[in-house]
């Protein structure tokens, strides 16, 4: 079975480095999401969705041709349908180098609205999220969190 094109090639090259700690051990890259969710299979074959938005991961399908198989209907919401379909609408189409990316981040409370998304080349949003999870993830669950802006030097 091959892979579907909402799982575009240009998010395999970006650097999962700061995410390693959540990872699955040998995991490979098999895709991502419009929203650069990305899907991972582990050493034995099961498929593993790291939302990025969201600092989190888990097991989603116990192999790479079941998690194809569930993205064809997407009855579990993995990819975000709906909500690519009314970003669309919205005049958001994304080029092959971006992905949808939100304003506040779900892990902040940021909702999955058209108005609290926008168009971000792959790398730069997954990188971008990284650094909060980085900063954030041994915080327990309610903390607040304060984000500065600085310009570059």
């Amino acid at each position: 079975m091959s892979r579907p094109d909402f799982l575009p090639d240009e998010v395999l090259s970006v650097d999962l480095s700061a995410w390693s700690d959540l990872l699955p051990d040998r995991s490979r890259l098999v895709g991502g999401s419009l929203f650069a969710d990305l899907f991972l299979a582990d050493g034995d074959g099961a498929i593993h969705m790291l939302e990025v938005s969201a600092g989190s991961i888990r097991k989603i399908a116990g192999s790479e041709a079941e998690f194809l198989q569930k993205c064809a209907a997407d009855d579990e919401g993995w990819l975000l349908k709906p909500l690519a379909e009314r970003c669309r609408a919205a005049g958001m189409t994304p080029t092959p180098d971006q992905c949808y990316a939100f304003t506040t981040l779900p892990l902040f409370g940021g909702k999955y609205e058209v108005d609290n998304i926008w168009l971000s080349p792959w790398a730069e949003w997954i990188r971008y999220t990284a650094t909060m999870y980085v900063q954030t993830k041994h915080l327990p669950d309610g903390s607040k969190v304060r984000i500065i802006v600085e310009p570059p030097n």
